[in-house]
């Protein structure tokens, strides 16, 4: 019996050892272990992928995280509310850059790098990130091809091709497992009537995607593949004792809540909204609680449905105009995936609907513009 346990405990420090290799690189590069005790206080990081740069015609130029910023979040690690708070903030936001003037945001990144990214995004949320994370354009390529692929569900045709770019998008409606080119195309289309704030939407909706799936059974087990095929494009300035304390507090398995900068279109670019954006930034950052009753009646919800189902809107519009609200119809390709009701602020309004109507509902910059809830009808709506 003690031969078959030792050939058994050396089966396994085998099988562990294969499933660790992976991480010796970036464990030698950085020395990051995840620390039991997690974060001790709240963390802000800026999060942006950086954009590729050309030396000619078609040809790269070797990656040093300079190209104009994409996909700009400025992430919130609270380990009290066991919460991470992403704000999007699109890349044609106006702001004045020290030394340069009036700029788009993006474009701190090519004229003074990580540091006027950071200044950059604190004059247009009142926030200065403490750190910052920039990922090149083969990141999340590696990142979804480890991870062997991301469920998704593409709600309309996505159709372009950039051959300066390399890029090729042609994705059908339907739910479907997404390799990483695929994965890319799907993050970076911005053909559509919403331009860069629908691509916004998508990458939140995805991001919510990768979550499930790396906190899943099997994400978990190809974990430290990923982390390795992910590490060479990604540069910080995260200490080696911060990036431990952030691997274990993503071992807590935080709340994950997704935002989007709150404005409207207005002179060829996106003009925040100040006083929502105060109120967001009071709550999720400062910490502050919010007061005062919640009502929705003549709130404006937007109905997003898709074919074939009629009948279902036909009741849940009866239902909500019995509730106070006037009904926005909006129209998709595919069937939402189930009955969730959005909020692109605080979300005492989509928690007041969703328990109004006993389903779930999220705080997810997701939600359609110009409504202040969004209702998606999903096949198991109540009513």
């Amino acid at each position: 019996m003690r031969w078959v346990f030792l050939a058994l405990l050396l089966a396994f420090l085998a099988v562990l050892g294969l499933w660790a290799y992976p991480l010796l690189g970036p464990l030698v590069r950085h020395g990051a272990f995840p620390a039991p005790g997690g974060l001790k206080e709240p963390l802000t990081l800026l999060v942006y992928g950086s954009s590729p740069e050309y030396l000619g015609h078609h040809r790269r130029a070797p990656e040093r995280f300079r190209g104009l910023a994409d996909a700009i979040l400025l992430v919130r690690l609270d380990p009290e509310a066991r919460r991470v708070v992403a704000l999007s903030i699109p890349r044609d936001v106006w702001v004045n850059l020290p030394g340069y003037g009036w700029r788009r945001v993006n474009a701190a990144n090519p004229l003074g790098g990580p540091e006027l990214m950071k200044e950059a995004v604190a004059r247009v949320v009142g926030v200065r990130p403490d750190r910052y994370v920039a990922v090149s354009l083969e990141a999340l390529r590696a990142l979804v091809d480890a991870l062997g692929g991301v469920e998704v569900c593409v709600e309309r045709p996505m159709r372009y091709r950039d051959r300066a770019a390399g890029l090729e998008i042609d994705l059908e409606p339907g739910c479907r497992r997404l390799s990483g080119e695929e994965a890319e195309g799907y993050v970076r289309f911005r053909r559509d009537a919403l331009g860069d704030i629908g691509r916004i939407q998508r990458q939140q909706a995805f991001f919510h995607a990768l979550r499930e799936q790396l906190l899943s059974p099997w994400g978990l087990l190809r974990l430290p593949k990923v982390v390795a095929a992910v590490e060479p494009y990604v540069e910080t300035d995260l200490t080696r004792e911060e990036k431990g304390a952030l691997l274990g507090f993503a071992l807590r398995r935080p709340e994950l809540v997704s935002l989007l900068l709150p404005g409207r279109f207005g002179e060829g670019a996106w003009m925040a909204d100040r006083e929502a954006l105060r109120a967001l930034m009071a709550l999720y950052h400062a910490g502050e609680t919010l007061q005062g009753e919640v009502s929705l009646e003549g709130r404006l919800v937007a109905l997003v449905h898709g074919p074939g189902q009629e009948a279902l809107v036909e009741r849940a519009e009866a239902k909500l105009a019995s509730l106070g609200l006037r009904v926005l119809r909006r129209t998709v390709d595919l069937r939402p995936s189930r009955t969730e009701v959005l909020e692109n602020g605080p979300g005492l309004l989509a928690e007041a609907l969703g328990k109004a109507l006993g389903v779930p509902y999220r705080v997810s910059g997701e939600a359609v513009l110009g409504a202040d809830l969004t209702l998606r009808l999903g096949g198991d709506f109540p009513f």
